[in-house]
């Protein structure tokens, strides 16, 4: 149970609140292209031209790292304040805080941040709440549907890997979860 009321980095969890605040603040769009700039990256599956929920399916940095830049530190650290999200600490880095801090949160939070989302209680349009859900459903099962984003803060010490999301069963129940475990170094 330590755990769980443990501060973590919320890593690519992040790119849920991102989305929102990118889409709700006319920063991007859903249909918006991210062209890619010919750069390595660190997956091959990153090098190519992606809408938001490419990236999010993808789990592509670079995508989510331009977005928080066009959102800028102001903005961000305001949103992330109006939605409470986790230490609600962004630093000075615009675009790495979640990957490495100072940005923390705990898996009771994850949980409750997804369980909000999940329910359209969040600070944010109706429809941008809509936009961002329909690029977390990740699979179906037997009439219910799998709803998540996944995270690996690799640049902290020890590394963290996350699972948030929900499962909303066929008759219309939204269950949360926030997985969280302490990676192996090297562990893809």
């Amino acid at each position: 149970l330590t755990r769980a009321h443990t501060e973590y980095v919320p890593a690519s969890t992040f790119k849920m609140l991102n989305a929102l605040i990118g889409l709700e603040n006319h920063k991007a769009t859903t249909t918006e292209i991210f062209k890619w700039d010919g750069k390595k990256r660190s997956y091959p599956m990153w090098e190519k031209d992606m809408t938001l929920g490419d990236a999010m399916a993808l789990s592509a940095v670079p995508v989510y790292q331009e977005l928080a830049r066009r959102t800028g530190l102001d903005l961000m650290q305001k949103e992330v304040k109006r939605v409470g999200f986790g230490n609600m600490n962004i630093g000075t880095q615009v675009n790495n805080f979640w990957l490495v801090g100072p940005l923390k949160i705990t898996p009771i939070q994850e949980a409750n941040f997804a369980d909000d989302l999940a329910n359209n209680r969040l600070p944010f349009k109706l429809e941008t709440q809509e936009e961002v859900k329909k690029m977390l459903l990740i699979k179906e099962v037997n009439g219910s549907k799998i709803y998540a984003k996944s995270g690996w803060g690799m640049d902290v010490t020890p590394q963290v890997g996350w699972l948030t999301g929900w499962v909303e069963k066929s008759n219309g129940e939204k269950v949360p979860f926030s997985l969280n475990l302490e990676m192996k170094q090297g562990m893809p």
